[in-house]
């Protein structure tokens, strides 16, 4: 699956080990394929061998806006840290896989890993990282407030009654997308639920949510409503306006609250631009992006995944597993 981050007038690309960076203004495009990892001593076979992986899947991006810095995380432990010229800054392993990286204000780094931890990371020092916080499971995303006071992340809670796959935040307001297949707004200072948006209840066709159940009866997995897949959201001092795309659902809602001129980037299979007009998100067509599409497509196909999957509660019968060892045993004697 590719990832699409945009910061100011650079758009970021990424698939497999490969990124590619496109300056909206001038109309460059620059392919990088990230460096190989700097290998530290006294690894364990093992550790070797995920790090030299042929492929090495970039799973985060992120940038810093003042400095122009930018920072990729691969699925084989490898974190590489821009300049504005993509000239590498720092080039290091870390423990554990990286599930999310992100900037601080002062412009050092921060890990969030696939076994629940964050650490902070100096970019100009070589000590060891900080561990701040740590979850029991699996961090999924993670985002800092404008202050740089609060390390938000998410995983399986937050009110939802399935995993969450996005957060964002908004002035004093965190917006969720869960895989319960709703969108909610807290006051995470006060940890209220403010609202609530139900995505199912815009999807006409019933037959999407039956194929998914039975698809999820296979994986002993009860469901209810198709999960959002991913969130994007707008604040223009007026209204805040979220994106969501939902599983196997071909379309994307837009809704707006009553809480500039925004452009809305989508990647699927053609390179799409929405812009805000009159309350509106109205498709537009941007030259430029399709001839960019067309260059990259080899590297940005996009082959179903059914990764989210994985992410819903099993039921596990331990009761029957040992009954059936425990009649094993008595037959053998």
């Amino acid at each position: 699956m590719a990832l699409i981050h945009k910061k100011d007038n650079n758009v970021l690309l990424a698939a497999g080990d490969q990124l590619i960076s496109y300056d909206l203004e001038s109309q460059a495009d620059e392919l990088l394929r990230l460096p190989e990892p700097n290998l530290p001593e006294k690894l364990t076979k093992s550790q070797l061998d995920v790090l030299k992986k042929e492929v090495r899947k970039i799973s985060s991006i992120d940038s810093h806006s003042e400095k122009g810095y930018t920072v990729v995380a691969t699925e084989n432990k490898q974190v590489v840290v821009y300049d504005k010229q993509f000239q590498v800054l720092k080039n290091f392993i870390v423990n554990r896989a990286a599930g999310k990286v992100c900037f601080t204000p002062s412009s050092d780094i921060l890990v969030a890993d696939r076994t629940g931890d964050v650490y902070l990371y100096k970019l100009n020092e070589i000590e060891a990282p900080q561990l701040l916080l740590g979850h029991l499971s699996v961090i999924l995303d993670m985002t800092l407030s404008e202050c740089g006071k609060y390390i938000i992340t998410f995983s399986f809670c937050l009110g939802h009654s399935e995993f969450v796959t996005s957060i964002k935040l908004v002035k004093n307001i965190l917006v969720s997308a869960s895989g319960d297949g709703t969108v909610r707004f807290w006051n995470y200072l006060k940890g209220e639920q403010l609202d609530i948006i139900y995505t199912n209840k815009y999807i006409m066709d019933n037959s999407l949510l039956e194929v998914f159940t039975r698809d999820m009866d296979k994986e002993k997995v009860d469901v209810t409503a198709l999960p959002v897949t991913d969130m994007q959201v707008y604040y223009d001092a007026k209204k805040l306006y979220v994106a969501v795309s939902v599983h196997n659902y071909n379309a994307l809602q837009i809704h707006t609250t009553d809480l500039l001129s925004c452009d809305l980037y989508i990647l699927s299979d053609k390179f799409s631009v929405f812009k805000l007009i009159d309350e509106e998100f109205i498709e537009t067509n941007v030259p430029c992006l399709e001839k960019l599409y067309d260059k990259y497509k080899h590297i940005l196909k996009l082959n179903e995944s059914s990764a989210i999957t994985v992410l819903y509660k099993r039921k596990f019968d331990n009761v029957q597993e040992y009954l059936v060892r425990k009649r094993q045993r008595l037959e053998t004697k």
